[in-house]
């Protein structure tokens, strides 16, 4: 069957977009995914932060067969449907933003953030935009270049837009202060940007593909004072930090500040393609008519998946058990830094944990090779698990939030005896 597979990978897809499982999944239920062999896995990938209610959740089930019970697809912009003005109105009910708020739904995580900027720009009559270095924003081209990260995402397709210039992000444990990186915006502003003619700060609140490295409060709370100061908005990526992530149910409720435009996408709809623009109604209501639209976007399917899931936020406590599991593994993965000389960091807000692999505590030498065998074993021993960060040598989780606590103790139990 694994030749099988790969034949069929060989033959018919990129070779770019390769698979690291050697067998084809075949069953979900929460947390727990089985491959054609029958094989059994802990799911901490995912889908890379998609399911954090986990796979096939039976609230999205029941509202996605619902729908598919009346019709499958409509344009909203041609013929509106009931379920993207709930979703709508939910999101803008619940995001932590003080005025008042107007939402714009699309595909994926990359085209929100690509309207995010298009909105921002239009609005601010501004050009430049500033992310950050380590920054993750998408595949696409805006978005590639908002991204701070060259291998593998932006290596060989440039140029990319001249207007977007990175800032260097906080990285406590590689000696980057937050008023290091705040001093690297002060810089590019004497030295390469206008800040009168700067539209948009592009900012995760946690570090996804850069290496789960969070953003403190102050580091937060100064850019939305700079921002604020020049007239720039602020901009959360919320892509993987939303919907329970960072054990609140946005990051932004996490840091305890607001921006003026945010992004969603990944854990929106329990699986289901969709993703979202959401911001100030003065900002979002500027853009004239049909400047902003999406075939699939805020599809009836979609959106009604993305209702199951608030459904489920609502009535389950899963932010409640995303915090015991963030206390437990937060406990547990220390524990194994402090006796490990190879474990250097053990860092993230929540359940949403990096764990940094070295050469040792002393030089700091990130250690790819080491990271990639701990990840092998654990899949040999039935635990999913993916890397991230500048030199691929962080492993991060990204569990299911639903995951029940005797599924969180045997993954942490596999991570250990896969770490020897």
């Amino acid at each position: 069957m694994v030749n099988l597979m790969n034949n069929a990978i060989t033959q018919n897809v990129p070779s770019a977009w390769y698979s690291t499982l050697e067998n084809f999944i075949v069953k979900g239920k929460n947390a727990e995914i089985w491959d054609s062999e029958g094989k059994r896995y802990l799911d901490y990938v995912g889908g890379y932060a998609v399911l954090n209610t986990g796979h096939l959740h039976p609230r999205v089930v029941e509202k996605v067969k619902n729908q598919l019970n009346d019709f499958s697809h409509s344009c909203f912009a041609f013929a509106p449907h009931e379920n993207a003005v709930k979703l709508s109105e939910e999101l803008n009910k619940r995001y932590p933003i003080t005025s008042d708020t107007k939402t714009f739904m699309v595909n994926s995580g990359a085209e929100a953030v690509e309207n995010a900027v298009k909105i921002a720009r239009y609005y601010t009559n501004k050009k430049s935009i500033i992310s950050f270095k380590g920054g993750f924003h998408g595949r696409t081209y805006l978005a590639m270049g908002l991204t701070g990260k060259d291998k593998p995402y932006k290596e060989g397709f440039g140029p990319f837009p001249e207007f977007v210039k990175h800032a260097l992000y906080p990285y406590l444990y590689r000696d980057i202060s937050d008023d290091d990186a705040l001093a690297s915006i002060k810089d590019l502003f004497k030295k390469t940007l206008n800040p009168d003619d700067t539209a948009a700060v592009v900012v995760e609140i946690q570090l996804g593909e850069g290496g789960y490295i969070p953003a403190s409060n102050y580091f937060l709370k100064s850019l939305r004072e700079i921002c604020d100061y020049h007239n720039i908005l602020l901009i959360f990526d919320e892509v993987q930090t939303g919907y329970g992530r960072t054990g609140e149910m946005f990051g932004a409720e996490t840091v305890g500040v607001n921006p003026d435009l945010v992004t969603l996408a990944k854990g929106i709809a329990g699986g289901f393609p969709l993703a979202a623009v959401l911001g100030k109604a003065e900002i979002m209501d500027t853009i004239h008519d049909a400047g902003i639209g999406s075939t699939f976007g805020a599809s009836p399917v979609s959106c009604a998946a993305a209702l199951g899931v608030l459904e489920a936020f609502d009535n389950e406590n899963i932010l409640g058990n995303a915090s015991k599991q963030s206390e437990m593994m937060n406990s547990f993965l220390k524990n194994l830094m402090n006796e490990n000389e190879f474990i250097g960091d053990v860092r993230g807000y929540g359940p949403m944990i990096g764990v940094e692999i070295v050469e040792n505590k002393d030089s700091k030498t990130p250690n790819k090779e080491k990271a990639q065998e701990i990840i092998n074993n654990c899949r040999d021993n039935g635990l999913l698990l993916v890397t991230c960060g500048e030199n691929g040598n962080v492993i991060r989780f990204m569990g299911p939030l639903t995951t029940p606590i005797k599924h969180v103790e045997e993954a942490l139990g596999i991570f250990e005896n896969s770490i020897i």
